[in-house]
């Protein structure tokens, strides 16, 4: 797999210096129709607050100020990410000549929800490690992303955790986190599911799922979720 010195924070984090751009629009076919169909389906159902995970990594985490740029980021990402998943059940819905990166993708998902647990995330990892090809990018959306075929770090993550969304997995159950790769001395993204008691890591750089605990290398900083931006207590932070 190739390296992926991937710019996902801005500037606010001292060490961890990241660049990132300004967003590209979505496709907006029919917004009023996309709007009431993010409303419909949604992300999947959250467990009660005293049902919630610890996060990835074992360290504890605090909410970032709502002030923070990444908060911004990922709120407008959430946004685009609603409609991009408005717009796949519509196209599903209408199957329609002018979604063909749509069928292309339900039979990919099909064929991944073959598999249970472990076995659904591994080939959910090496499918979107091969659909995509390693490329700078924005901040883009996993639809967009899979439909130029090309991004980094961060649209390998979150092709990866709307797919798994999208399989079935709870929102409780799925993570972002960025990260520092101490040993290579660059910053990444990864996608984290739960499974059987323990966080498996989805990373565009090795096909292989590895539990948190094993990737000794990565300095957890970032968490994002469907409940919003965490910072990791144990990294070196300053807004």
């Amino acid at each position: 797999m190739s390296s992926c010195n991937c710019p996902v924070l801005p500037k606010f984090m001292s060490v961890f210096a990241w660049a990132w751009s300004r967003q590209k629009a979505v496709p907006n076919k029919g917004l009023a129709i996309l709007l009431t169909l993010a409303v419909v389906v949604g992300l999947v159902l959250p467990a009660r607050a005293d049902e919630r995970l610890s996060d990835p990594f074992g360290n504890s985490t605090t909410e970032l100020n709502k002030d923070a740029p990444l908060v911004g980021i990922w709120k407008s990402l959430t946004d685009k990410m609603q409609l991009e998943k408005a717009y796949f059940h519509e196209c599903l819905l209408l199957k329609e000549p002018p979604c063909p990166t749509i069928s292309t993708l339900v039979q990919k998902l099909d064929e991944i929800r073959q598999h249970r647990g472990k076995a659904l995330l591994g080939h959910l990892n090496i499918s979107v490690n091969l659909m995509l090809k390693p490329w700078p990018s924005e901040w883009i959306g996993p639809l967009e992303a899979i439909t130029m075929r090309y991004g980094d770090c961060k649209a390998y993550s979150l092709a990866k955790y709307a797919g798994a969304l999208e399989l079935g997995i709870s929102a409780d159950h799925a993570r972002l986190i960025i990260v520092h790769d101490r040993r290579h001395h660059f910053d990444h993204m990864v996608a984290a599911v739960y499974q059987n008691e323990e966080w498996l890591i989805l990373d565009n750089l090795t096909n292989l799922l590895l539990r948190d605990w094993e990737k000794t290398d990565y300095e957890p900083v970032a968490v994002l979720d469907y409940r919003g931006v965490r910072r990791y207590l144990s990294a070196f932070w300053v807004e």
